[in-house]
């Protein structure tokens, strides 16, 4: 089966990285990335521009290795920064996915109509599908809390606790 293209943004890359979850990414998604996307994640640190951060060494392998689709938009959505923009009018314009972990562009993308998941949506996904463990979700959920709008993880940990209550793993 054909897996679905979904339209990354720099939200979700860096944030997905921290808990480990951008190589189970692959197994369902093909993946594009417009150019603002790439050179903000790619973007040296200004307070230690010597330093090169795991997800950015990641996204240069999987970029070399053919892994990342560069793609990108007509036109930007103004309202946003510039990867944000480029990877909502991205997924808007194509139909694809739109991988994301910001409220403000999550809640316009969604009001758009377009099929978008967050980091922490992706978490429970990949315990609902038995990838990863109870203990193993919970984990990665608490680890991106500090960077994740509160109604989305809200919503991802009643997800979680109703999925573990049915298993009997909580």
């Amino acid at each position: 089966m054909e897996k679905p293209w979904a339209v990354l943004d720099t939200s979700f890359w860096v944030v997905g990285h921290r808990v480990d979850v951008l190589t189970y990414l692959f197994r369902f998604f093909a993946v594009c990335v417009p150019e603002a996307v790439r050179a903000e994640v790619l973007a040296p640190d200004p307070r230690y521009p010597q330093r090169v951060y795991s997800y950015q060494e990641l996204f240069r392998l999987l970029e070399a290795q053919g892994g990342l689709a560069m793609r990108n938009p007509t036109q930007r959505v103004p309202q946003f920064h510039a990867g944000e923009a480029a990877a909502l009018a991205l997924a808007r314009d194509e139909g694809r996915w739109l991988l994301l972990n910001e409220q403000r562009a999550l809640t316009c993308a969604r009001q758009q109509g377009i099929k978008t998941v967050t980091v922490p949506e992706f978490i429970v996904y990949l315990y609902d599908v038995q990838i990863v463990s109870a203990r193993s979700a919970m984990a990665k959920l608490d680890g991106i809390a500090a960077n994740t709008g509160q109604r989305v993880m809200q919503a991802a940990r009643d997800a979680f606790a109703a999925l573990a209550q049915r298993r009997g793993e909580r």
